[in-house]
């Protein structure tokens, strides 16, 4: 596990308990919100710091944000690598080019495509048929947390890898460790994700 993000992510307060529902439709009793990382400078810096670690391991031509919430993560990679960023639009935008990518893409570049999180992936692969569209190369996905709820599955069908920092049981290991939850409510959201995989 990695302690650092674990730190961050919970002095950012990106874990809530309640009933959700997910992009996907799933109902869920703890929702991550990591759009709230921009807000919290310090958690922002140290998840950005773990994440540019895995993409210069990874060496692309560009990196893409992922719309919403993948833009100010990727923006703030490339600042640090100096790696170009395009980003990844949901849907073409219904004016003017019509494309899903906005920045400069050039053909056959390599891609790796960044977001804040994946339960069963599926609009990262939306994502990555944007790009792949645009004639950009994309095998990697890299994301903060997996819920482990198939994304890595999903995306494996693309011959896409996901990379993460962190899966949420491992973020909820480290908030049982240090008091930050209870066990009722720790095994609450365990046994979901047993039966929600």
């Amino acid at each position: 596990m990695n302690e650092n993000v674990a730190k961050a992510l919970t002095e950012a307060n990106v874990v809530k308990f309640g009933e959700f529902t997910l992009v996907s439709g799933m109902k869920t009793p703890i929702y991550i919100d990591l759009r709230v990382l921009p807000s919290y400078p310090e958690s922002m810096l140290t998840v950005t710091e773990e994440l540019v670690k895995v993409i210069k391991k990874l060496k692309p031509d560009v990196i893409a944000g992922a719309e919403t919430a993948g833009i100010p993560l990727a923006t703030a990679i490339s600042l640090k690598t100096k790696i170009p960023m395009i980003y990844v639009r949901k849907r073409p935008k219904s004016y003017g080019t019509q494309e899903m990518i906005e920045g400069i893409l050039e053909k056959n570049a390599k891609v790796v495509l960044i977001d804040d999180m994946a339960t069963n992936a599926y609009s990262k692969i939306k994502f990555v048929d944007g790009i792949k569209h645009a004639s950009g190369i994309v095998e990697d996905v890299v994301i903060v947390l997996d819920r482990e709820q198939g994304g890595v599955e999903a995306l494996g069908k693309e011959n896409v890898k996901l990379h993460s920092l962190i899966t949420l049981k491992e973020l909820l290991n480290y908030m049982k460790d240090n008091n930050l939850i209870d066990d009722n409510k720790y095994n609450e959201v365990l046994t979901y994700l047993e039966q929600n995989k």
